[in-house]
């Protein structure tokens, strides 16, 4: 199967099936950012990447669904997924492995970060990624984020997914949602990029095949 087919076709299907209920709640959680003054805010960490603190209360529908473990037919795709336009050196097998998917799924992101210096962990130990979002204030920008947060939460166990974060909201691979400090400009505070962390799982050896549903060493 065409990778081209696949993003612009069925695989686009796909990425709505697997990510339409998440990206409901994140879509929700939009809604909410006026009401945001009248929240607690988790506590701030040493940057905007930071895993946030305690979760606020979230309803227990936003957290089934956010917890919701990945579609196992719909994403069973296999046919081995290309480099993506995420550089790959210095990034870990997971985290390869969603750039990966997230670049065949969404052929309009042109832009994906990785490996870089930072204070915390995530992106020095190739353990996170950042996708950034094309008109991103536009109603079809935050809808793009939202499918691609939604993609990547629904596949938490699979990619081994720990927290995405978007637009101030922090989302663990499992769990309940809550929103982060605010770091007073739009690309520390997730506004133009999604960024998703993962466990890692070690550094490639050039032996590995990447697949939607799985990966072979």
């Amino acid at each position: 199967m065409r990778s081209d087919l696949l993003g612009n076709g069925r695989g686009r299907c796909l990425a709505v099936v697997v990510s339409v209920a998440v990206a409901a709640v994140l879509l929700h959680g939009q809604i909410k950012d006026d009401q945001r003054s009248g929240q607690n805010t988790a506590p701030a960490p040493a940057s905007p990447s930071a895993q946030a603190g305690p979760p606020n209360t979230a309803s227990p529908a936003e957290a089934q669904l956010l917890a919701a473990n990945a579609p196992v037919a719909a994403a069973n795709f296999q046919f081995a997924l290309p480099p993506g336009v995420a550089p790959e050196d210095g990034l870990q097998v997971n985290t390869i492995w969603a750039a990966r998917a997230i670049s065949v799924m969404f052929p309009e992101i042109k832009t994906i970060g990785g490996y870089r210096q930072d204070p915390l962990k995530w992106h020095p130990n190739g353990l996170a990624i950042d996708v950034m979002i094309p008109n991103h204030h536009s109603d079809k920008g935050i809808e793009l984020g939202n499918q691609i947060a939604g993609l990547a939460l629904a596949n938490a166990q699979r990619w081994g997914v720990i927290h995405v974060i978007w637009r101030q909201g922090f989302y663990p691979g499992i769990g309940a949602p809550s929103w982060t400090a605010d770091y007073g400009n739009e690309t520390a505070n997730h506004y133009d990029h999604v960024h998703i962390a993962t466990v890692g799982g070690g550094y490639p050896t050039g032996q590995e095949t990447y697949f939607i549903a799985s990966m072979r060493r």
